[in-house]
């Protein structure tokens, strides 16, 4: 918690000089949210390798195989990739290619799950 405080200050700051330095030059001041949204996702970067690991532990403690836990923390990454870039583009002013992000982020998610669908309409199958 104490961290997310810290960092949504740091980021407050960060968007009032944005506008403040973004009148003179909105190259500038796009150069200085990118350097912000980098250290704040290399922050959830650290925060985030703790939870996978957390994660594979408890799949391990409940002796769920890599095989299924696999896909839905690759949809996990795919969908907050996708997230993040999907904004980026419309901060840009691209709302098409924000779009076009989101819709092969949900196809991708999909082919992802495919094995996992295969898995379980096998067991469903078998019972």
């Amino acid at each position: 918690m104490e961290e997310v405080l810290k960092i949504s200050a740091v980021l407050i700051a960060v968007c009032l000089l944005t506008t403040v330095v973004g009148q003179g030059s909105r190259v500038m001041g796009l150069l200085i949210v990118c350097a912000a949204g980098l250290v704040c996702l290399f922050c959830a970067l650290e925060r985030g390798a703790a939870v996978l690991e957390h994660l594979r532990e408890i799949a391990a403690a409940a002796g769920i195989e890599s095989q299924l836990a696999g896909p839905v923390l690759q949809v996990l990454g795919i969908a907050l990739c996708g997230r993040l870039t999907s904004e980026l583009c419309r901060d840009m002013g691209s709302r098409w290619a924000a779009g076009s992000i989101e819709i092969f982020s949900v196809i991708a998610a999909c082919i992802c799950l495919l094995p996992l669908l295969e898995q379980v309409l096998r067991l469903v199958g078998s019972l």
